[in-house]
């Protein structure tokens, strides 16, 4: 066991001993291998220098396509310094640190140099730049400067987003033309012989990568390109039973060697351009692509999603049931589909009009049939089969009614009218607009408080049809006849009543009035009357009030003798009544201490017995009015005492 062990051991040194003799690669300084194909050239280090180089020259008489994934790190501000793409006829041997990139002081040479620091020496831009230079001359304003700078990414001014970045160099010396990509966009290029012009008529050259730090730093790592990629054939559709076409379009520094497809649904292939393909089911599939390139390196997973769709099932309904003249037809779409994105609607609305929106704006139909018809697609190209559904369209009712105005609490009549005789009413609805409502034909109702009703009406016909909602409006009248407070006035001096709560107004008897018919007469009066005032509408709704007016002679003030302030509601202040006077000066009452405890200029207000909240004893209290004549203006004083009884 021991001995088989011994063996084994021994195989597994000599694999590796071979796979690291089989290495294209010399790598020098700082650079160190990370996997299959990427390699580290700096970490984020100060003053740091790496390179790596192929082993085997290659003939730059013979084109070459090169392409590389570069990552220039994650640091933007204060980031350097950047990684330069080599040609070189001597060794494979390690460039300068800083701002040399690696690639400075390395002649005869030509350099794809991609800088992401401000080197003010060697007149470099602000922003991250590339640029083709000789010689491993760094200066943007040398003769070795050969092209640009310009910016590393086309409209970015940062490279420095930890991604990697496709560079592409591109020689064909047919032409003399060396042309520089990043990320699929050209970004330099030159018409130069630089067999003849750099390498002194050498056609055989070293080509690798190298790179530096300085006082700045940044990870900046470079990989042969291994990008698994695929592209979907042009076809109409991706219906379900469909055969779809996939074609390889990876990109790789060296040859391919193999091909790993998955479809998804649990079948896979192995050719660079596989059959085409019929997926067995509608849904959605992720599928995939990995590739192996020759020298062993497996590649990152490629996936694309792709959508098989069913065939979708056109279908609408309507919104209303049924359809009827003056009623918009609302089209509301029901179509369906089991994988897949519907995008596409076609309507023929069947009167000559036609719409591509998922739902048409309403339609207004005349009486009559109509054919609708709908067909519908997919994001996908799938088409449904056009469903057609028959519509009929049938009459509405048209109705009207009459109304008129009246008086609360009396029975107003309602009558309702069918203006289509070929049309049955089937049932009416009413709505008094006070919360009530009817289904008689010709309701009568009682409104309960006077104003202006919207009264409404709708009708059904029995085919089912609505008919338009009628709107009148109903004026109910109310009167609350107030012909004023019963009230004390001067013998044989004018007094002006004031009615309210009706239109019109009459008095009654007419003794003494200016004008028994308005709301506001003036009476001159010898003795005491009651008055009886009606108040009424255009349409009537009498009601009535009394007023009593008693005649003294004055002018005058008036003070009773005593109160009970007990909370009867009967003699439970002390007021004074003036007649005859236009305004009261004062009205005091003092106690038998000589102190006012109440004192007002209103003569409807009055002393309820108490000062301060506090109740009064009984007993007998001084009190003093005085107020201007309503006849000469004069001042009338007028004292006495009251008692207060508790």
């Amino acid at each position: 066991m021991l001995r088989k062990f011994c063996f084994l051991i021994q195989l597994f040194l000599l694999f590796v001993i071979d796979a690291n003799a089989q290495s294209p690669y010399v790598l020098n300084g700082s650079a160190i291998q990370d996997n299959c194909h990427c390699y580290t050239l700096t970490k984020d280090i100060e003053f740091q220098s790496g390179s790596i180089w192929n082993k085997n020259k290659i003939d730059i008489t013979m084109p070459f396509d090169f392409f590389f994934n570069v990552n220039l790190g994650c640091l933007d501000v204060g980031g350097a310094d950047g990684i330069a793409f080599v040609l070189q006829p001597i060794s494979t041997s390690l460039g300068t640190v800083g701002a040399g990139l690696g690639f400075g002081g390395v002649v005869p040479s030509l350099g794809v140099t991609i800088d992401t620091y401000q080197n003010f020496d060697d007149h470099d831009p602000a922003y991250d730049h590339i640029a083709i230079q000789a010689n491993g001359d760094l200066d943007h304003l040398s003769s070795n400067n050969l092209a640009g700078p310009v910016t590393a990414l086309s409209g970015n001014d940062n490279i420095e987003d930890c991604k990697f970045h496709i560079l592409e160099v591109n020689w064909q010396p047919d032409t003399d033309s060396l042309i520089v990509s990043m990320d699929g966009i050209r970004r330099l290029a030159i018409q130069k012989n630089i067999v003849a012009d750099i390498f002194n008529n050498n056609p055989m050259v070293y080509w690798g990568f190298t790179s530096a730090t300085g006082g700045s730093v940044n990870v900046q790592q470079m990989c042969t390109s291994l990008n698994a990629n695929f592209k979907l054939a042009p076809h109409p559709n991706t219906c379900i039973g469909t055969p779809l076409t996939f074609l390889d379009s990876s990109v790789s520094f060296g040859s391919i060697a193999n091909w790993y497809w998955n479809f998804g649904d649990g079948t896979t292939s192995t050719e660079k351009n596989p059959p085409a393909h019929n997926f067995a089911a509608p849904g959605i599939y992720d599928v995939t692509l990995n590739v192996l390139s020759g020298d062993g390196c497996k590649s990152d997973t490629f996936k694309k999603q792709v959508v098989i769709s069913s065939f979708p099932v056109a279908d609408f309904s309507t919104v209303d049931s049924p359809l009827c003249t003056g009623r918009s037809v609302i089209f509301s779409d029901a179509s369906t589909v089991i994988a897949g994105t519907l995008n596409y609607w076609y309507w023929d609305l069947g009167n000559g009009q036609f719409s591509s929106d998922q739902s048409p704006v309403p339609i207004d139909y005349p009486l009559g049939d109509y054919d609708v018809k709908l067909f519908v697609k997919t994001k996908e190209g799938c088409a449904s089969d056009t469903v057609s559904k028959h519509l009929e369209v049938l009459q509405s009712p048209a109705i009207s009614f009459t109304k008129s105005d009246g008086c609360k609490d009396s029975p107003i009549p309602l009558d309702a009218s069918n203006l289509n005789d070929t049309i049955h009413i089937k049932q009416w609805y009413w709505n008094f607009g006070d919360n009530s409502f009817s289904t008689d034909e010709n309701p009568t109702h009682i409104f309960l408080q006077p104003g202006t009703y919207n009264v409404s009406l709708v009708a059904v016909a029995n085919n089912g049809c609505i008919s338009d909602t009628i709107i009148n409006p109903v004026i109910i009248y109310g009167t609350n006849a107030f012909a004023g407070n019963d009230t004390t006035i001067l013998q044989g001096y004018p007094f002006q009543l004031n009615a309210s709560g009706g239109e019109f107004y009459s008095w009654f008897p007419p003794t003494g009035l200016s004008d028994a018919h308005i709301f506001n007469p003036i009476t001159t009066l010898n003795n005491d009357i009651t008055y009886t005032l009606t108040a009424s509408t255009p349409v009537g709704c009498a009601t009535s009030d009394t007023i009593h007016l008693k005649v003294v002679k004055g002018p005058e003030i008036y003070v009773p003798t005593a109160f009970t302030p007990n909370g009867d509601g009967l003699n439970d202040k002390f007021r004074i009544i003036p007649v005859g006077i236009t305004t009261i000066r004062y009205f005091n009452i003092y106690n038998r201490w000589g102190q006012l405890i109440f004192s007002t200029k209103d003569p409807s207000k009055g002393w309820d017995g108490t000062v301060n909240g506090m109740p009064q004893p009984s007993g007998t209290y001084v009190w003093v009015a005085a107020g201007i004549s309503s006849i000469d203006q004069s001042l009338l004083i007028k004292k006495g005492t009251l008692v207060l009884i508790r």
